[in-house]
């Protein structure tokens, strides 16, 4: 009982730090650019800040599909962090927690987006010679090296087996 508390007790400090740094560049980001003033800022060559309400998934996939496709995002966005509470207390590995906790805090900067604005605040785009990738934010970030780091620490565990 006490394990589990503190395992509770890591990934919500975990992931509240990752809501809370993703909620504070955001906030920087909107407050940039909210007079229409600034359209793109140039970092370097390979990375701008532009502002974008991704209303979709990943890519801006299925982006444009109203008030119910956004109350069915937040409903599996919620589900999924539910299903990641519930294994969490089960991997034994701290590096794993850490892969959830990233996950959970990154999930829930976009489920409050989704509340605040019906979009997903997206800003960073990365560009090399010519190759453009999809515009993400900090959530997006955590939560692709949170599955990174959960997939090879189910990996080590698979090996030990």
């Amino acid at each position: 009982m006490l394990k589990d508390i503190k395992v509770y007790f890591f990934v919500i400090f975990s992931s509240s730090c990752i809501l809370l740094f993703d909620f504070l560049s955001k906030n920087k980001i909107i407050s940039i650019f909210k007079d229409g003033v600034v359209e793109k800022i140039y970092v370097n060559e390979y990375l701008d800040f532009i502002l974008v309400f991704n209303t979709g998934i990943s890519y801006g996939l299925f982006a444009g599909g109203g008030n119910f496709q956004k109350w069915v995002l937040i409903s599996l966005s919620i589900i999924i962090i539910i299903f990641l509470l519930k294994i969490v207390k089960n991997e034994s590995l701290l590096v794993s927690r850490l892969g959830i906790s990233f996950i959970i805090g990154g999930a829930l900067g976009n489920v409050f987006d989704r509340f605040r604005y019906g979009a997903v605040v997206d800003f960073i785009s990365l560009h090399a010679k010519g190759f453009s990738w999809y515009i993400f934010n900090v959530a997006d970030m955590f939560i692709v090296i949170g599955v990174i780091l959960f997939i090879i620490c189910q990996f080590i565990l698979s090996n030990k087996n």
